[in-house]
């Protein structure tokens, strides 16, 4: 397919749906996409293309609507394209500088190119990073304040006192603004899940408070009831932990991290980063059945009915890189014993469906349907039959911006190219 980058009208046409609001495949539509919106889908002898529609010719190829990356933390603009270039048009940013809220204006103004940003301000008990609450009436101050300056989310980390937790989540509840984040160690997995936090932002943080770092799979079952009654979500982000374990103690693997072949796209104050810190190289031991027992875990999550999404932590884990590691994401899903389409579903129909319920007023995503945002995959064959086929691209649709595969490599390359100067 040629370099192509339309806006306008846009014609999918003979081309396979894989719709995601169930596991199914329908051949031979045509996708007429408008003002940013999917605006009519049918059989392609039914469908009248308008005239002035740009045409993509699909025959041959899958339709899949676009990728949702639930945990990244995005620190430059550079960031955003990586994203896009592998399909991931809505990303959940877990703590980062403010910048991230302008980033997000710009991108629904169509000043700049990226995914469709949600934010979350990092908030802990101690430290220097975010917002630093210590007493139940700084908790209540803070989150006031989160909300006057227009976050989507609050995102908890480890560090925060059991009282103090429970005053910011009355507060946050009273302000209309969800909670989500790690598992809090003072109050413990039960307690925070009880006091309504909607998603935990990494399987692993199980680990360390509902199992004590003990892999013991007669507590699987305690922690589904737990996780089930409070409704919440999970963000496995299985791909940063495997990341983490190949390096752990191992400067070879680490070397290997960084010797691949996108990592030339990944802003160079990254990798300066990433080879400065050098954080897991020193340690001892393995993360080896730290990691087989989360995927057990996910997996028995997931037969139990709990909603996972896609996460990737990404650019803070040397050697993910951004964009790029949502196919690791999936990858690691399918290894846990999800279908390709289970794992998809974690990155399309959950991420919309989370989204639209904790954040007041957006353009529902995540299946290909009448009036929902034109955030769309082109993909060469059947994602269904097998999961690398999502990482074969034709081309991304964005908002109703379409940019063919040709395209997409040209603007990476051309990245790649600012970072020698």
């Amino acid at each position: 397919m040629p370099s192509q980058d339309f806006t306008g009208v846009i014609a999918f046409v003979n081309v396979n749906v894989v719709p995601m609001t169930e596991e199914r495949v329908i051949p031979g539509q045509t996708v007429i996409v408008q003002d940013g919106k999917i605006a009519e889908i049918g059989p392609t002898d039914e469908v009248a293309i308008p005239e002035n529609a740009h045409r993509v010719e699909g025959m041959g190829k899958y339709l899949l609507p676009g990728l949702a990356d639930m945990h990244t933390h995005i620190y430059y603009q550079e960031d955003l394209l990586l994203y896009i270039a592998n399909g991931v048009t809505t990303v959940l940013n877990m703590g980062s500088p403010a910048t991230i809220l302008q980033f997000r204006e710009q991108v629904q103004r169509g000043e700049i190119l990226g995914p469709a940003i949600f934010a979350s301000a990092f908030v802990d008990g101690a430290g220097n990073r975010g917002w630093i609450v210590r007493t139940p009436q700084e908790a209540r101050t803070d989150v006031r304040d989160l909300k006057s300056r227009g976050w989507d989310f609050i995102k908890v980390y480890n560090s925060i006192k059991a009282e103090v937790f429970q005053a910011l989540m009355e507060e946050a509840k009273q302000q209309g603004i969800a909670v989500i984040g790690h598992g809090v160690r003072e109050p413990g997995m039960q307690g925070i899940l009880q006091a309504g936090q909607v998603m935990i932002a990494h399987a692993e943080e199980y680990l360390y408070t509902h199992f004590q770092n003990r892999f013991e799979a007669a507590l699987i079952p305690s922690a589904i009831t737990i996780t089930k009654s409070a409704g919440a979500y999970v963000t496995t982000t299985l791909s940063a932990y495997e990341t983490i374990m190949l390096q752990w103690g191992n400067p070879a693997g680490f070397d290997a991290l960084l010797a691949k072949p996108e990592v030339k796209y990944v802003h160079p104050n990254w990798v300066n980063e990433w080879r400065s810190s050098n954080r897991y190289t020193r340690n001892t031991g393995t993360l080896t059945p730290a990691y087989e027992f989360q995927k057990q875990m996910v997996k028995n999550f997931h037969d139990a009915g709990i909603p996972l999404l896609l996460g990737t932590d990404t650019p803070t884990i040397p050697g993910i890189v951004p964009g790029f590691g949502i196919h690791q994401d999936l990858r690691n899903l399918v290894a846990s014993g999800l279908t390709p389409y289970e794992a998809i579903k974690a990155g399309t129909q959950n991420a919309g469906e989370f989204i639209r319920r904790f954040v007041a007023g957006v353009a529902p995503f995540g299946t290909i349907e009448v009036g929902k945002r034109a955030d769309l995959l082109l993909l060469q064959q059947n994602p269904l039959s097998n999961i690398d086929n999502v990482s074969k691209r034709a081309g991304v649709m964005v908002r109703g911006r379409w940019l063919s595969e040709a395209k997409l490599r040209e603007m990476l390359d051309a990245l790649a190219e600012s970072f020698k100067k």
